[in-house]
């Protein structure tokens, strides 16, 4: 009743069957000494008398309590120390309120039980319930409890949230040990490989590969191969001293990147890790099904969450170096671009990025994008001075050295030479070296031969001017010397049966100078016309444009043949004819293979290579048969020539040629995949090639055969 709480009757009910502890008597001391703290309580402040008044402070109420429960050192470690050195203790001068140590003699009063099975402790309600008065906030109470919690010895809770006193050591206090005996190496080893982890390049755009707390005087060689990112332990200066002296004797200091801070808390840092390290080594020691491994994982996790969060509260700048106009070298500090998606793993190479990427700007992920300003740059700072061509060995080195020159992903400068390069802006020489500002280009022209027309070795020829400037002029001589007065090309297309024709382009506007001559040889087309005369067997052989024939019919060499003046009679039975043509220096030599007369179809060799070959073009007419044409073919390992791709009809089309380049069908197949991305898939598509080459003749008749196409007389070449 009345002075006294209504919940201490329950609390005592939990130990009243303890052998120590005598009902009447052992109910008297104990109040008696529950009254004299609040007796000796220096301020006036209890409503209603509780277990929470216990005051350790005074020896009977420890001994009285000690003597039930046996609990003295739960006491001297957890609650109360004559140095004030009790985890309770510590709460309370922390936060300056009296809570957990009010908390603590409540909750070891509700744990006294020493019988078997005993209900023991108090749920956080039922300790707010007894705790609360007209002067304090519940809050108060529940937050010095989580505190108490997170570093007592000897607190620990049922499955039910019962929280209870226990003499045998707590997860915390095994952890703790384990943190306090964490070998000084193996901790250090945590932090280096959590640092690596956070900012391992996958990409490699802004660092090639990052070095976790090294000594500089190890890695100098390291930097000096590539772009690395060093990770430094903070001092009170930025960029750290040691970084600095290190940077200033550095030949390559744009190959360096350095993620540090402006906190001197590295300690910090090693305390997470120490309390990772404990929590990883009680996984051995705490089994799955222990009362205790759910209290485990969950520190697991807290203790994963602190470590990271702990360095990258602490590593929280990158320096990278710059230069200005006027100005020396420096190593730039820039705060870590922390915004992020905290749904996804956290990405240190990508945070990198973005603020490297941010203004001012080190990194410049796409080079043809920027590709202006990263030009001006390189030829500000690449090149000698007042030079115009460099070695690129040279330049590749500078790239490394020159701090004012931005930083390119992989194979960047290589990128930039390129673009530059198709672009007309460099030029590499060939040499080794690379200008900046090339000679004036020369005209030139592009010929393409469209196929030819007919048998007479009609070709159309495209002509496209090369460096001529917006009205060029071309000149034109079949089969003679071309120059500024010969005649004019009056369109692009020229229609030819001669064997040579040469161009000259001209630039009126003289913006070019005039170049050489460009000479487009025609190709010797050699046929041939079987015939049947009265049951007599002639061939006739045919050349385009022009030539002279030799031939031999026992398959010797035809260079050597005999002339062809006529009509050849080759007899009844199976027949090879060797052709060579040659007129100008032009030449031809091509196999006529004829079967005994009678028998039909081609005669194919099973065993050597083969060659399909067409005049006018293979078709594969749908987009169908033309995967379905490219698949056999990769399986065939084929390769063909002379090919065009059409997909689309109209106006809404596209046309790829390749002309007399072998490519394979994962090629070919990979052009009309890019060029299908524009159509819907309806679209019609066909392919026409005019060669096919097959590693047999066996593979060669199983393709024609698949794709339904007929063989005839003149088709395959072995």
């Amino acid at each position: 009743t009345y002075p006294f709480h209504p919940r201490l009757k329950n609390v005592i009910a939990l130990f009243k069957e303890n052998e120590q502890f005598k009902q009447t008597r052992g109910l008297i001391e104990l109040v008696s000494r529950l009254l004299k703290s609040v007796w000796e309580r220096s301020a006036n402040d209890i409503f209603l008398i509780g277990p929470q008044h216990f005051d350790l402070s005074i020896s009977e109420v420890r001994d009285k309590i000690t003597e039930i429960s046996g609990m003295r050192d739960v006491i001297a470690k957890d609650l109360w120390d004559s140095q004030q050195s009790a985890h309770a203790q510590i709460i309370d001068l922390q936060t300056g309120k009296e809570a957990a140590t009010q908390l603590g003699s409540l909750v070891l009063t509700a744990s006294l039980s020493t019988a078997v099975n005993a209900v023991k402790g108090l749920t956080r309600e039922e300790m707010v319930e007894c705790l609360i008065s007209p002067l304090r906030e519940p809050s108060d109470f529940l937050a010095a409890f989580e505190e108490l919690e997170n570093v007592a010895w000897y607190l620990h809770h049922t499955p039910e949230g019962r929280y209870y006193f226990d003499r045998i050591e707590n997860l915390t206090k095994l952890l703790q040990s384990l943190a306090h005996d964490a070998p000084e190496n193996q901790v250090d080893d945590l932090i280096r490989h959590r640092l690596r982890e956070m900012f391992k390049p996958a990409r490699k755009t802004g660092y090639e590969d990052v070095l976790p707390l090294p000594k500089l005087e190890d890695v100098a060689d390291r930097v000096r191969k590539g772009r690395v990112l060093l990770v430094v332990s903070p001092d009170s200066k930025i960029p750290p001293e040691e970084v600095q002296k290190f940077f200033d004797g550095l030949s390559q200091k744009n190959n360096l990147c350095v993620l540090t801070g402006d906190k001197t808390a590295m300690g910090s840092v090693e305390k997470a890790a120490r309390h990772l390290f404990a929590a990883q080594k009680a996984d051995g020691r705490i089994p799955s099904g222990h009362p205790q491994r759910d209290d485990l994982e969950k520190k697991q996790q807290t203790y994963e969450h602190d470590f990271t969060a702990t360095i990258l509260n602490l590593f929280d700048k990158v320096l990278f170096p710059i230069q200005r106009a006027g100005k020396p070298i420096q190593l730039a500090p820039k705060a870590l671009d922390m915004t992020r998606d905290s749904t996804k793993p956290f990405n240190g190479e990508e945070q990198i990025e973005k603020t490297l990427t941010s203004n001012p700007l080190k990194l410049y992920l796409d080079v043809e994008k920027e590709f202006d300003a990263i030009r001006d740059k390189a030829q500000d700072l690449l090149w000698p001075e007042n030079q115009d061509e460099a070695r690129w060995s040279d330049v590749a080195d500078r790239y490394t050295e020159q701090a004012g020159m931005p930083w390119l992903p992989p194979r960047g400068l290589e990128t930039l030479k390129s673009i530059a390069c198709n672009r007309g802006l460099w030029e590499d020489l060939g040499t080794g070296y690379v200008t900046k500002n090339p000679k004036k280009k020369r005209t030139s022209a592009q010929v393409i031969a469209e196929p030819e027309l007919g048998d007479e070795g009609k070709v159309r020829l495209r002509v496209n001017p090369q460096n001529a400037g917006p009205a060029p002029r071309i000149h034109y001589a079949e089969d003679a010397p071309v120059s500024e007065s010969s005649p004019k090309l009056k369109e692009q297309t020229y229609t030819t049966t001669s064997l040579r024709v040469n161009f000259l382009v001209c630039d009126p506007s003289g913006r070019y100078e005039t170049g050489d001559p460009v000479t487009w040889s025609n190709k010797l087309i050699l046929r041939n016309k079987l015939s049947d005369e009265g049951g007599l067997r002639k061939v006739a052989l045919f050349v385009a444009p022009t030539g002279s024939i030799r031939y031999t019919l026992d398959g010797s060499e035809p260079r050597d043949g005999s002339i062809y003046d006529g009509p050849i009679s080759i007899g009844d039975g199976e027949v090879l004819l060797r052709a060579f043509a040659e007129e100008d220096g032009l030449e031809a030599k091509t196999d006529f293979r004829f079967q005994a007369k009678g028998k039909t179809g081609v005669q194919i060799d099973d065993v050597k290579p083969g060659r399909l070959v067409s005049r006018t073009g293979r078709k594969l007419d749908s987009r169908g048969k033309t995967f379905e044409g490219l698949k056999k073919a990769a399986e065939k390992s084929a390769t063909f020539e002379g090919i065009g791709l059409t997909v689309g009809q109209g106006n809404q089309m596209i046309s790829v040629n390749v002309g007399e380049i072998s490519v394979d069908a994962a090629f070919i197949e990979a052009l009309l995949v890019k060029v299908l991305e524009k159509f819907t898939p309806d679209t019609p598509v066909t392919m026409i090639f005019r060669k096919a080459h097959f590693a047999s003749g066996h593979d060669l008749k199983d393709f024609a055969d698949k794709l339904g196409i007929e063989l005839r007389q003149g088709d395959v070449e072995q």
